[in-house]
Formats: structure tokens, C-alpha cells, sequence
């Protein structure tokens, strides 16, 4: 029986394993610069000897991304994966989705299984290239979109318990950073467009972490007032909230 110090020791590992990852993404200002940090994180923090980012309009048609940002040795995978598996693949599978909505993350071990073609696609594609281990996140993107993020790698028990519930820890604050990033550092200007001189003057004081109460002390505003304008800005920007309206906002110049 595990003792409590074993069971702290893991929660302790699961939690460094999160924000390590967190910090090498912490400052991104765009997506494509997100893709490019995350897998590179995960792969570092992970040890893996692949990572990917797949994006789409569903988590199934992110499997037919056709420019998906990929590191390490599935990279001269893909050609062969986008002529012939993409549709089977086994994270694409309802098993597997339906894991992934649940609890974010879902390994080869916990969803294999599925069509004929699925069972190919692990048997004559991952494992021919020599893949034991695969494990895939689910990420919400902005404009409502689905990312898959893969970690692959050569040693079937590379991704254990500890790292599958760290990562699972990790999903729901990566995806909040996501949601609120731009398709490219140009969009980002077309937020503040959208917005009135005083609105884009709010949202800038939003962007730098400011309290309600200390921007209406700047601006000659009442709190109430600015909560107003925050909940309008919100509405136009299409933002769920001002966390995501701030990491919009970012490190651009604009904030």
C-alpha cells in the first residue's frame, strides 16, 4: 500500500511536470507561436521523442490539418499518415473522443481497439515506425476550434500514471491560454479596432492585469462603469472573459 509520503511525492511531480510546461508557453502572442511552444515544451518536460499539433473544425477533422506542427520522429511520418490514416486514426474514434471531452487526455492503452482500420493504423503505421507509446490532449483554439496535441514515443511505458494525470492537470489552463490566442500577431490589432477609443483604452488597462477599481481610478471612472465597459468589450471582441481578452492582448504593443 502506497504510503502518504509516496502519494505527496507524486502530487508533487504531477504539479512540477504542469508548470514547467506552463512557463516555457507563458508569453506566447499568437497561435502558431503556442503551437510551436507547446510541443517543444512537452517534449522537454516529457521526454518524449515526438510531439504534434493538429488543429480543425472538430477534434475529427483536426486529424486532416494540413500544415500541423510536428517535432522529433514523426515528423517523416507525415506524408504517409496524410495519404493513408488520417481518417482512421485511433484518437479520432468516438472511444477515444468521448475520453478526451471527459477527462482532455487519452492514451493508446485506454482506446485501442475500434474499426479494422483503427487497429491498422496502430499495428502497420505507429508500431511499423516504431511507436509504443502514444497519448492525445484536447484542446479548445480560438475561433471554436479542436486541437489534438500528440506525444509519442519508442518506450510503450514512457507515459505512466504520474505524467497522464499531470498532463490531465495541465489541459484545462492550456486550453484557456489557447481560446484567447489570435491566428497571428496582425489579429490582434483587429481587436482593439473593433472597440471605441475609450473601449480599446479599457481593454489596454485589462491587458495589464489592472483591477476594475484601479483602472476607474485611472480613467475618472466609477468601478461599476468600468465593469460596464469590460462586459461590452467582452461582447464585441467575442471574448469569454478578461483573462482571455488580456493574453489577446499581450505582450503586443498594445497592452
Amino acid at each position: 500500500m502506497p504510503t502518504l509520503a509516496h502519494d505527496r511525492g507524486g502530487d508533487l511531480r504531477r504539479y512540477e511536470l504542469a508548470f514547467r510546461v506552463l512557463e516555457q508557453v507563458d508569453g506566447v502572442t499568437d497561435l502558431p507561436a503556442f503551437k510551436t511552444a507547446l510541443t517543444g515544451a512537452l517534449a522537454d518536460v516529457y521526454r518524449v521523442r515526438s510531439t504534434t499539433f493538429f488543429v480543425g473544425r472538430t477534434a475529427q477533422l483536426a486529424c486532416a490539418d494540413p500544415s500541423p506542427t510536428i517535432i522529433g520522429i514523426t515528423r517523416h511520418m507525415l506524408p504517409e499518415y496524410q495519404d493513408m490514416w488520417f481518417q482512421h486514426d485511433i484518437f479520432s474514434t468516438p472511444r477515444a473522443l468521448r475520453s478526451m471531452i471527459d477527462t482532455r487526455v487519452s492514451t493508446l492503452g485506454e482506446i485501442n481497439g475500434g474499426t479494422q482500420e483503427n487497429r491498422l493504423y496502430v499495428t502497420n503505421y505507429l508500431q511499423r515506425h516504431g511507436i509504443e507509446s502514444a497519448t492525445a490532449m484536447y484542446l479548445d483554439v480560438c475561433h471554436g476550434r479542436k486541437a489534438l496535441v500528440g506525444l509519442f514515443d519508442r518506450d510503450p511505458d514512457r507515459i505512466g500514471v504520474q505524467e497522464i494525470s499531470s498532463l490531465r492537470l495541465l489541459a484545462r489552463p492550456l486550453a484557456q491560454i489557447a481560446r484567447g490566442l489570435p491566428e497571428s500577431a496582425a489579429d490582434q490589432d483587429t481587436v482593439l479596432a473593433k472597440l471605441s477609443p475609450r473601449q480599446a483604452e479599457v481593454a489596454r488597462l485589462v491587458g495589464e492585469g489592472l483591477s476594475n477599481a484601479t483602472i476607474g481610478s485611472m480613467l475618472h471612472l466609477h468601478p461599476a462603469s468600468v465593469k460596464k465597459y469590460v462586459t461590452r468589450i467582452l461582447a464585441i471582441t467575442g471574448m469569454r472573459n478578461r483573462t482571455e481578452l488580456a493574453i489577446a492582448l499581450r505582450n503586443t504593443g498594445t497592452s
